[in-house]
């Protein structure tokens, strides 16, 4: 099933600027299928509406990469951690050029044996 893939991607361990809504968060995961954010809790309001909708854009800040790369995600979680949300991103759809972007710079992460989430 899809759900068991979507689980048996390696995650990878980075730190990653993302923009939602002009909020900076941080990416402090990343696999082939999404990523995990952290929002600290003062913020979270600001952004709620956005993560409730169906799906929404982000735009990921991948290094060496310009412009950042846009998504469209859905959000599949929201889990308090102490003062900070952890939220669980799924790619619902991104365009070719990003596409190709992101991937490059996940054979990086697998390329140089970047650290994985287990």
């Amino acid at each position: 099933s899809m759900g068991k893939e979507f689980r048996d991607w390696p995650r990878y361990r980075v730190f990653l600027q993302v923009q939602l809504d002009g909020i900076e968060l941080t990416a402090n995961n990343i696999s082939p299928g999404g990523m995990q954010l952290s929002c600290p809790e003062f913020l979270i309001g600001r952004i709620e509406d956005t993560l409730n909708k169906e799906s929404f854009d982000l735009d990921i800040l991948l290094p060496l990469t310009d412009p950042p790369c846009r998504a469209n995600v859905k959000m599949l979680y929201n889990s308090v951690y102490g003062d900070e949300h952890l939220l669980g991103i799924k790619y619902v759809n991104i365009d070719e050029t990003h596409h190709n972007n992101l991937s490059q710079y996940l054979q990086g992460l697998e390329d140089k044996h970047a650290p994985i989430v287990e």
